[in-house]
C-alpha cells in the first residue's frame, strides 16, 4: 500500500508519517486536529491557526468521516497519573 486518498482532503501514505491519516499535501495528522476539535476548537478557528495549510472544509470533512466511521483515527486519551 503506497497511498490511499479518502474524500477530498484526507490521505494515508505509507511513506508519510508512517501511514497515519493526514490532510492531503501536508504532514498534519488528522488525529491531532480531531483532538483539538474534541477540546472545543471550531473548524474556522483551527483553519486560521494553521495559516492556510488547512481549510475549515477539510477539518469538517475529517470530523464528519470519523463520526460516520468511514475512517477511524485513533486519538490518544490522556490519563491522569
Amino acid at each position: 500500500m503506497a497511498r490511499i486518498e479518502i474524500g477530498k482532503h484526507l490521505a494515508s501514505d505509507t511513506r508519510v508519517c508512517g501511514g497515519r491519516l493526514i490532510f492531503k499535501g501536508t504532514r498534519i495528522l488528522v488525529a491531532d486536529v480531531l483532538e483539538l476539535t474534541e477540546a472545543g476548537y471550531k473548524p474556522d478557528a483551527l483553519a486560521q491557526q494553521y495559516r492556510g495549510l488547512l481549510s475549515a472544509e477539510a477539518i469538517r470533512e475529517a470530523v464528519s468521516l470519523t463520526r460516520r466511521r468511514v475512517v477511524k483515527e485513533v486519538v490518544a486519551k490522556k490519563t491522569a497519573a
